[in-house]
């Protein structure tokens, strides 16, 4: 049945859109049926594929292997044609040698077969002693150094250098670590990884072009090429590495030909029923094996012999939870394994593979130029979750934030400042606090219960806002634009972030702080324009009504200036003649629409900077009406300047605490004694 539709789907005619509309008509049963087809169709697929990858593997690492067999004989052969030169040489200078110093020789021989334990244990404390972050490495029973030297990694297509490694051979595996460039102390290098010896192949390299003596180390699902000093030094690398393979292949041999003689043994003592002497010998034997026995006899399970290959295919197929999954039953499952040479051996392997996962896990975060910014944090949870069931949440979080961080420079850098900066403000606002409030619903799916993370999160969402308010800066502040561009910015940001409130992220105060020292330079720039102004006509001011010739059009002006929010129309004078001059209007304007753009701005901090701002600016212009009225010459109008007065310091100051009533805020004690100024120039005209 699944043959039939892959036999369908892959023919070079297929016509997906003709397929899809003759399957709908044939109602809702067939397209369930088809479902189901196309999913059994998946799983047969991804088992092939599993298969053809471990096959063909397989059959590389044993074309590597064979190869590297014949490589050895012929090497194998030189070598014994050189013992065989070095051995004729020595016995002819034997009668040289005196018998003393041949007894010295025996001597010391025999002290060193007497003691590898020591020797072992000197070459692991070396280990502990000179490379970081490997105490896992050293801790395994049985493990001895068989050889170490420098290496120079390359990169296997370019064969750039990479970087200075410095690589152990162990008689089970083998050990990378690499240089520290700042060392202090007797640390000379730092832990990178361990790969048993079953998993991997050894590859030689001819010297072609740049690449001289170099040789390719193959493990799964990965290569890695390196490059020694020498000839020499690279041929003592692959000798090694070939004559430990073979050694701990025959070791494997004997240990499990032992283990089934053992559990053969077991067997007939157990059909045999034995005396009670016999017994209690038996129990006794038992009970001294019982150490190295019990931990292999919970390791034998089928399931976990094939447990790393399965974690490989897993991995190399890219399907991570199926790989967290066998993580996690494994490590249920050794938690009740008694300790032992095993089963530290065993979870070494387990703790490659889990390292390898991790770095995949982490390669699904990583942000490079390669890779797609478009995809939202929903596609970065599938990884995130992996890292934290494998206790990786402190990685997770940071590549998690990282990503995200990217993805919003990316957005940003999209925008086009095209037209008025309030317009270019609204698309920034929208792009940064949307993905803003986006990532962090995300991360409380991702991250619950991990509150350690949150803390994490609170101070990138504040980097996040400083990179923001830089680029706000840059657009807003320092292009010039006007207080009320500025202030209708700064207000469209602030609603922004009271709309993250609603899921418990607070940054408005955080927003007003980095902004403040702006806002005051601004404030203080437009305070001093104006006051520059009403100075300015101060000196041209005659204190004359505003003639508009015809009834008609006076009324025609009263209704402009009610649109703006003031009534005049009480100092209308014999019908066409306005009380009120064109100075006052002006500045009437311009202090009102200074008193919206500030209070747009309003903060508690900025409270009593933004009344002293409004204060100052009226101030200058109560000076110019004291100064016409202490003027003689302007004497026949003071009845214009005293009306002129009451319109500014009542009426439009009876609009500017309108505006602050509607914030729920008092009028500032320096308005409200500006505002009672009124009098004192009454009684300046009666004096």
């Amino acid at each position: 049945m699944a043959d039939g539709l892959a036999r369908v789907l892959a023919k070079p005619t297929f016509d997906p859109e003709s397929f899809i509309a003759k399957l709908s008509g044939e109602g809702e049963d067939a397209l369930l049926d088809m479902k189901a087809k196309v999913h059994m169709l998946s799983d047969e697929t991804a088992q092939a594929l599993k298969k053809n990858v471990y096959k063909n593997y397989s059959q590389f690492i044993e074309t590597a292997r064979e190869i590297s067999i014949l490589e050895g004989e012929m090497i194998q052969l030189s070598h014994f044609l050189s013992d065989q030169k070095s051995l004729m040489s020595f016995m002819m200078e034997m009668p040289l040698v005196s018998d003393r110093a041949m007894v010295q020789g025996i001597k010391g021989e025999d002290e060193e077969k007497e003691s590898p334990e020591e020797e072992t244990r000197r070459n692991l404390a070396f280990l502990l002693e000179k490379v970081e972050g490997c105490s896992s490495v050293a801790d395994v029973p049985g493990r001895q150094l068989v050889h170490d030297g420098d290496l120079v990694e390359l990169d296997a297509e370019s064969h750039a250098q990479l970087q200075r490694v410095h690589a152990f051979l162990l008689n089970d595996s083998l050990m990378i670590a690499t240089w520290i460039p700042n060392r202090r102390g007797p640390m000379r290098y730092r832990f990178q990884g361990l790969y048993e010896l079953d998993s991997l192949a050894v590859v030689n390299v001819r010297d072609t072009g740049p690449v001289k003596n170099g040789f390719k180390i193959l493990m799964f699902p990965e290569s890695h090429m390196y490059q020694t000093d020498t000839a020499k030094a690279k041929r003592q690398w692959l000798d090694a590495l070939e004559d430990t393979k073979k050694k701990k292949a025959v070791k494997d041999k004997q240990k499990k030909e032992a283990a089934m003689r053992l559990a053969e043994q077991q067997l007939q003592a157990a059909l045999a029923s034995p005396g009670e002497g016999d017994l209690s010998k038996s129990f006794t034997e038992d009970m001294e094996e019982e150490p190295v026995a019990m931990d292999r006899d919970f390791l034998s399970a089928d399931w976990l012999q094939e447990l790393p290959e399965d974690l490989d295919m897993y991995i190399a197929q890219r399907n991570f939870e199926g790989a967290v999954d066998l993580v996690e039953k494994v490590n249920e499952y050794l938690t009740s394994c008694p300790n032992g040479p095993a089963l530290k051996e065993f979870r070494a392997r387990i703790e490659h593979r889990v390292k390898q996962l991790t770095d995949g896990l982490m390669n699904e975060l990583q942000v490079s130029p390669e890779r797609s910014l478009r995809g939202g944090p929903r596609a970065a949870r599938r990884a995130v979750t992996q890292l934290i069931r494998l206790g990786k949440s402190a990685q997770a979080c940071k590549l998690f934030l990282r990503n995200r961080s990217a993805i919003i420079k990316y957005n940003i850098r999209q925008l086009k400042f095209e037209g008025a900066t309030t317009l270019y403000i609204r698309c920034l606002c929208g792009v940064f606090f949307s993905s803003l409030s986006e990532t962090s619903k995300e991360f409380i799916k991702a991250f619950p219960g991990h509150y350690g993370c949150f803390s994490a999160f609170v101070i990138w969402a504040k980097q996040e806002l400083q990179a923001f308010v830089s680029i706000f800066r840059r657009q807003v502040f320092e292009s010039k634009a006007s207080l009320t561009t500025i202030a209708d910015s700064v207000l469209l940001s602030k609603n922004h972030c009271m709309e993250l409130n609603a899921i418990g992220l607070d940054i408005e105060f955080c927003l007003a702080n980095m902004l403040d020292i702006s806002i005051q330079q601004v404030i203080e720039e437009t305070r001093d324009q104006l006051v520059d102004g009403i100075n300015y006509r101060a000196n041209d001011d005659l204190w004359r009504p505003q003639n508009h010739l015809t009834q008609t059009d006076c009324d025609k002006y009263v209704k402009e200036i009610a649109a703006s929010g003031f009534d005049i129309k009480p100092f209308v004078i014999e019908k066409c003649f306005i009380a009120i001059t064109m100075n006052s209007i002006q500045f009437a304007k311009s202090v009102v629409l200074f008193a919206e753009d500030l209070l747009k701005l309003f903060t508690t901090e900025l409270e009593e900077f933004i009344a002293e701002a409004i204060a100052t600016v009226y101030r200058a212009q109560v000076k110019h009406i004291e100064d016409s009225l202490k003027n003689e010459s302007l004497s026949k109008e003071y009845s214009i300047i005293l009306k002129n007065a009451q319109f500014l310091l009542e009426t439009v100051m009876g609009k500017i605490e309108t505006l602050y009533l509607a914030q729920d805020l008092a009028l500032p004690q320096q308005l409200q004694q500006i505002n009672a100024h009124h009098r004192k120039l009454r009684a300046m005209v009666r004096k």
